[in-house]
């Protein structure tokens, strides 16, 4: 009897868990700085989400019953931490798209914790992030890897021996920072004259000093795109003839839009989105992006695109929405997904491995460097052999 009574609670126990899972809707929340410092990713990161539900939409390829809920994490770690917790408590999200910049990804990291809820972020770099959490995933690359890219171009393909780094101070700074530190100075033996923290007062007073006292060859800004401008026009204005590298923080759109003479000629690594690949997937997205908002999208765009198709997936392919289980369609369930951002496939952190492609502005344009230099290689030969017959 003994036995015949557990058995008949775990049905009923069974039961009541599959009941439970069923009622519970794939609710999605999208958690992005739609204002603050980062209201301009924030806003390429919407355009790009609205665009793949709606796509999704007229597919017929929506979850059934499903819902998304949005919240503006004021690019503010407090302000995402309380937004996050009203998108769960109120809204019975159990996976968000967010933790967008790396600050307030850091700051959700316990509540992540706490509230046993997924997330998924489009645009967080900083290393530790995946480390800290196994409820953390993200589509961008780590900095590990940016900061890697930036010191091997600098060093060993524009071979510049001594650099003055700009730093925002701020998590993606300090995520990047130290990677370029490792590769540029110890490991190929470079020299980084001054770091100059644009949080302080006098920043521009110490980086003209800087400039004349270590007579840098070269300099790598961390910074966000609107600070990045500010570092430029100080170059510019003290006639800085180095070679000028940035993250890809800077890829802004608008900003680079409007300060088309400044930022011509900087360079700086992407993962590799690239809107002119012969991909059939890129090019319909990019095809769709121009038609819906007349521009190009960019990188934070082409993240939060493919995030939005992620989550999607996950939401339809798993059969009871619970944590574990999303967790387990995200981290097994995806196989090799097709992004327009490359093949999206998670390692045991949550990380997917893109190395970053150098770019270069030039004449308003972000072109692959590696591509732009083949062409000048070939107007040169072009012009030589003109001369020469």
């Amino acid at each position: 009897m003994r036995g015949g009574g557990r058995q008949g609670f775990l049905v009923v126990a069974v039961a009541a868990a599959m009941l439970s899972g069923c009622a519970k809707p794939p609710v999605l929340g999208v958690l992005l700085p739609e204002s603050g410092r980062a209201a301009s990713y924030g806003k390429s990161m919407s355009d790009a989400m609205h665009l793949a539900l709606d796509e999704a939409q007229e597919k017929g390829d929506l979850p059934k019953g499903f819902s998304a809920h949005w919240a503006d994490s004021a690019s503010d770690p407090a302000t995402g931490i309380r937004e996050f917790e009203r998108l769960v408590d109120e809204n019975g999200v159990r996976f968000v798209i967010g933790g967008c910049t790396s600050d307030v990804a850091k700051a959700l990291l316990p509540v992540l914790a706490e509230k046993n809820i997924l997330c998924l972020s489009p645009s967080a770099s900083a290393p530790e992030l995946t480390k800290k959490s196994k409820l953390f995933y993200r589509i961008f690359p780590s900095d590990e890897l940016e900061g890697t890219r930036a010191g091997t171009f600098l060093y060993k393909e524009q071979g510049k021996r001594k650099v003055l780094i700009f730093s925002s101070g701020s998590e993606h700074a300090r995520g990047v920072e130290p990677e370029f530190r490792q590769q540029y100075e110890q490991n190929l033996g470079g020299k980084v004259v001054n770091r100059i923290l644009l949080t302080e007062v006098n920043w521009k007073r110490e980086a003209a000093d800087a400039l004349t006292a270590g007579q840098p060859d070269a300099v790598y800004i961390i910074a966000y795109a609107e600070e990045t401008v500010e570092v430029l026009r100080f170059l510019r204005n003290h006639r800085f003839k180095g070679t000028i590298c940035a993250t890809s923080a800077f890829y802004n759109r608008a900003v680079l839009d409007a300060n088309t003479e400044l930022v011509d000629g900087v360079y700086f690594p992407l993962p590799s989105f690239d809107p002119e690949s012969k991909n059939e997937l890129v090019q319909h997205f990019v095809a769709a992006y121009r038609e819906r908002y007349g521009i190009t999208p960019d990188i934070f765009a082409a993240h939060a695109y493919d995030a939005m198709r992620v989550a999607l997936f996950v939401l339809s392919n798993t059969r009871y929405i619970e944590t574990e289980e999303l967790k387990k369609t995200l981290q097994f369930g995806l196989m090799d997904f097709p992004g327009v951002t490359g093949v999206i496939r998670f390692d045991d952190f949550g990380d997917v491995h893109h190395n970053p492609i150098m770019y270069i502005v030039k004449n308003g344009k972000v072109l692959n460097f590696e591509r732009y230099r083949k062409e000048q290689l070939r107007r040169i030969k072009e012009q030589i052999m003109g001369l020469t017959r």
